[in-house]
């Protein structure tokens, strides 16, 4: 699940020091620039599966999404807002803006996007996967995410 979610991400959320950013493309003027601070993936998997999904090969499915514990946006070459606290903002919130929803079919993982993050694109922090392994193996500054053996979601940083 590690590699279909760096592959998801890679060209719309930059993370740098724990810290995440995107833009979000806005209907009237400048995107909107997203600083989290502390983010990490969160995810909700469903426990319920019918009949009809075990027998169309799925294996698990849910939502995934970034949050952190405190924000702040500013319109493209702006001024930074001040720091918001997310104690009080729901996951949905986040999904709405960061969300794909996933399945396991077959042994394969498909994401399909929530309508919000159609709206958001990457900053220039683009991670080739030279720079992947080389974060991986502690030679340059950086963060990925990779997958357990035990099938859980970890991110590695490297400073």
């Amino acid at each position: 699940m590690a590699q279909a979610l760096d592959k998801v991400y890679r060209d719309k959320i930059t993370v740098k020091e724990g810290r995440c950013y995107f833009f979000e493309k806005q209907t009237k003027g400048a995107d909107l620039e997203y600083e989290i601070d502390h983010c990490r993936l969160d995810y909700l998997q469903q426990t319920v599966y019918s009949q009809a999904d075990r027998l169309n090969g799925i294996e698990i499915k849910g939502t995934i999404w970034i949050e952190g514990n405190s924000y702040r946006t500013r319109p493209y070459n702006g001024k930074w807002s001040e720091w918001k606290s997310t104690e009080l903002i729901s996951g949905v919130h986040w999904v709405n803006r960061t969300g794909f929803h996933f399945e396991k079919r077959n042994g394969e993982f498909q994401f399909k996007p929530t309508p919000g993050i159609k709206n958001i694109r990457g900053t220039n922090g683009y991670i080739s996967e030279s720079k992947t392994k080389a974060i991986q193996k502690g030679e340059e500054a950086g963060i990925v995410i990779q997958e357990s053996g035990s099938g859980k979601i970890v991110i590695q940083e490297s400073r």
